[in-house]
């Protein structure tokens, strides 16, 4: 019987195990970049070691019978000629001492370059199918956010790398929403949206957890680079300047309402979300007028801080 595989080649959930991972080639890729050109620093040639996390899912997904022939032996000779001529010109720089030359460094490339785009070819095979992707915002799905979550902990763990999470709600969405349309509400939430997409960088991501809620996964960032990222956010939402029209004749100003941590070593992504939703449930439950002021108050010894009033105006 003809196996049926998925439109990408490998398995949906399998494929976003392997997109997780492609953070250990990346980050391997800056480490032998590091100690191609400069080969004196002793205490980088530990880390030049090309993973096998790829080839290790690809071993799996071939077990299971969820990857297209051509697909596992494409990925395992890119995998396979990436891995050789890595091992070849680091053994000749620990030999030498001395810089790669240009024509050794542009063999390199050419190979790690394609094999990146191969992947990266299959994650739009995926996206296309909905993998990890919400279709109505074009944010990352709730169902990514806790598996995403524990791999920055992860990080975070292993290589001391700090990163930032915050919770982002419509404020008075419940009220806001008995005086808008259907689609109107749907506008709503598109926009802002959008406004986070434009407010983060390339690499941070965010996630559409919630008819007014939102989390921003803010990577390699402390406190303070989290707390620019929201003041992106909030510049961005002062140039829209929406009000939304009251049944009661009124107009209100659309506002954001946001709580930011810096998670430690330790932390687990559900408590983190669940300490969030309290604090900001906390927040709105004092009943604070909310205004075009930022707040930040200390909440607890994860460093949480509330920033309030993210109001969108123009």
């Amino acid at each position: 019987m003809a196996l049926e595989y998925d439109k990408g080649g490998v398995s949906k959930d399998d494929w976003q195990e392997f997109l997780l991972i492609l953070d250990d080639y990346t980050e391997w890729f800056h480490s032998l970049l590091q100690f191609l050109y400069y080969p004196e620093a002793n205490e980088l040639s530990n880390s030049v070691k090309m993973p096998t996390s790829i080839k290790d899912l690809l071993v799996k997904a071939k077990g299971k019978e969820e990857i297209q022939p051509e697909v596992y032996q494409k990925m395992r000779a890119l995998y396979k000629e990436l891995s050789t001529i890595a091992d070849s010109l680091v053994k000749k720089i620990k030999k030498t001492g001395r810089k790669p030359s240009t024509e050794d460094f542009k063999s390199f490339l050419a190979i790690y370059e394609e094999f990146m785009l191969y992947v990266r070819r299959q994650e739009i095979d995926a996206i296309k199918s909905d993998a990890g992707y919400d279709p109505f915002t074009g944010l990352r799905s709730k169902r990514m956010l806790v598996p995403e979550l524990e791999r920055e902990l992860q990080r975070l763990e292993r290589q001391g790398k700090a990163f930032c999470v915050s919770l982002v709600k419509i404020h008075d969405f419940e009220e806001i929403k008995k005086s808008l349309e259907p689609e109107e509400i749907k506008d709503a939430i598109k926009v802002v949206a959008d406004l986070i997409k434009l407010s983060l960088r390339a690499f941070d991501d965010a996630y559409y957890t919630d008819e007014c809620e939102f989390v921003l996964c803010l990577k390699q960032a402390d406190m303070a680079g989290g707390v620019s990222a929201l003041e992106r956010l909030r510049n961005q939402l002062e140039k829209k300047n929406i009000t939304v029209d009251l049944n009661d004749g009124s107009n209100v100003l659309l506002k954001l309402s946001c709580c930011i941590s810096e998670p430690v070593s330790g932390d687990k992504a559900d408590g983190l979300i669940s300490n969030l939703r309290e604090d900001l449930s906390t927040l709105d439950s004092d009943g604070e007028d909310f205004d075009a002021v930022l707040q930040y108050v200390e909440l607890s010894p994860l460093e949480r801080f509330v920033r309030d009033g993210l109001i969108d105006d123009e």
